[in-house]
């Protein structure tokens, strides 16, 4: 009953929007309503308002903070109000090696605020669906033989558009007080880079369907 609560909560993930053909043969049952992230940069500007509107103060003052850090960092990033006020960064971006291990320039990672399982404070949560295309067995067994992280977690979701699973890694930080540092930006992108450097290096020890 918690663990529904909880993903009831939880943005449902749009990844990947521009690799169609990494897919391979799956076909689409749903319909993508989702941007391009050339456009999610494009308009920007336009979409703050909506990305803003209706959400509590706490939650303003975090994503505020996160903007500035993106922005001091000079990395691209869209906002997307559309599917739980998702930040949408380039996945190379934070972790270059996924180029190196199956990934596209058009992989993205999410970023967004989230309530804490106490509804007390804040989680600052990060998710990514890996390059990783093979059949159900196999991303099971990967699954199943993945490393165990202190911080990040792999988890098997099925995509709505699709029908199929997709392999997920999740990284969350709670945030105290409820709005994120500078260091603890700094820490979630050096541990999700190890995190997923790590995962994907695994990843190529498993033959694709």
């Amino acid at each position: 009953m918690t663990q529904d609560k909880d993903d009831r909560k939880r943005p449902q993930l749009r990844l990947v929007v521009n690799n169609p053909e990494l897919r391979g043969s799956r076909p689409a049952t749903g319909e993508d309503a989702s941007m391009p992230f050339e456009v999610l940069i494009a308009k920007r500007h336009e979409l703050r308002a909506d990305f803003y509107t209706g959400i509590a103060p706490q939650h303003v003052k975090a994503y505020e903070r996160i903007e500035r850090h993106l922005e001091r960092r000079g990395w691209l990033y869209g906002l997307d109000p559309q599917h739980g006020r998702l930040m949408v960064i380039p996945a190379a971006t934070v972790c270059p090696e996924v180029l190196e291990h199956g990934g596209s320039p058009q992989d993205e990672l999410l970023l967004f605020v989230a309530d804490d399982p106490t509804g007390l404070g804040l989680c600052l949560c990060l998710e990514m669906i890996l390059p990783f295309w093979s059949d159900d067995a196999v991303m099971e067994e990967a699954l199943i033989y993945a490393p165990i992280y202190p911080y990040g977690s792999l988890f098997l979701e099925e995509n709505k558009n699709d029908g199929y699973l997709d392999l997920i890694y999740r990284l969350s930080f709670p945030l105290y007080p409820p709005a994120p540092t500078e260091r603890l930006l700094e820490k979630l992108f050096a541990v999700a880079r190890y995190e997923l450097r790590e995962t994907l290096i695994g990843l190529d020890e498993f033959p694709e369907a």
